[in-house]
């Protein structure tokens, strides 16, 4: 349960929408008044939390304690430029390998790199310190291996993708599966 600030009894914790339980809108399982609810409480929750929390730092998702202090500007901007470069890198092999046509065995070599990509944003999150950046990238990478992983598990041809043996050609497939268009 929540105030009308979205406030819960956990110091510094919020909640708006299904997940704050107001009882306003009785149940609130109607999707009309659940979004009416949502946007309603979340902005009571955001204008909130703009008030009381001037000291909150954007550029970093840490406290003081954990902050490497000692970092420069150009450190700093070598550790974002790292993370994009990664993450990047995770897009593609993503796109390429777990995408909508899949192999068993791209779904193996997707698992490797992720796995090895996953290791390299733990190590640039240890070493440059917890920022946006570094944090999104190496939980990118996490779910990047995990999403992987089960679909290397599942064999089935399912919903939005399809998996075809490594000897058929991927292409014969990926016509009728993905069409491209001009906007």
């Amino acid at each position: 349960l929540t105030d009308l600030k979205g406030r819960t009894c956990v110091k510094g914790l919020y909640a708006a929408g299904e997940a704050a339980r107001t009882g306003l809108h009785g149940a609130n399982r109607l999707a009309s008044t659940s979004l009416l609810e949502g946007l309603v409480f979340g902005a009571a929750v955001a204008d909130d939390v703009a008030s009381n929390d001037t000291n909150a730092s954007h550029d970093h998702i840490c406290n003081e304690e954990t902050t490497n202090s000692s970092r420069t500007n150009e450190d700093i901007a070598d550790s974002k430029q790292m993370a994009q470069s990664l993450l990047q890198r995770l897009q593609k092999i993503m796109w390429d390998e777990v995408g909508v046509v899949r192999t068993p065995s791209g779904l193996r070599s997707a698992v490797q790199s992720l796995q090895e990509l996953r290791d390299e944003a733990c190590e640039l999150y240890e070493r440059c310190g917890p920022t946006l950046e570094t944090s999104a990238l190496r939980d990118a990478a996490f779910a990047g291996e995990a999403v992987a992983k089960s679909a290397a598990s599942n064999s089935v041809s399912a919903g939005a993708h399809y998996v075809v043996d490594d000897e058929e050609d991927e292409d014969d497939h990926a016509e009728t599966l993905v069409k491209e268009c001009s906007v």
